[in-house]
């Protein structure tokens, strides 16, 4: 499928959607910390916190901003919540973004 920035069918038009999405939630510099961070692999915010240098309540919104785009996992561990990188939803976010910049 060939990608047109302009979006000129709705599949398209879908994905400049997403790719504004993605642009935004990386484009802040605790969401990108936090993505830098689950690179080595999922955390629980208590993890992430320290890592960051934010609140828990601060970290725990940027998780849901990361996870309503489809860039996180979670995996329920006892009392604590594991967040890890979708690596499938990334390598997607990728391909569009190199279709963009050729």
């Amino acid at each position: 499928m060939e990608f047109e920035c302009c979006g000129k069918n709705s599949q398209e038009a879908e994905n400049v959607a997403k790719t504004y999405a993605f642009l935004r939630a990386v484009a802040d510099t605790n969401r990108l910390k936090i993505l830098c961070v689950l690179q080595g692999g999922s955390k629980c915010v208590c993890e992430i916190v320290p890592a960051v240098g934010i609140s828990d309540k601060l970290a725990s919104h940027h998780l849901k901003q990361l996870k309503s785009i489809g860039l996180l996992t979670e995996q329920r561990e006892g009392n604590f919540i594991r967040y890890g990188l979708d690596r499938k939803a990334i390598k997607k976010y990728k391909v569009i973004l190199n279709k963009i910049i050729k």
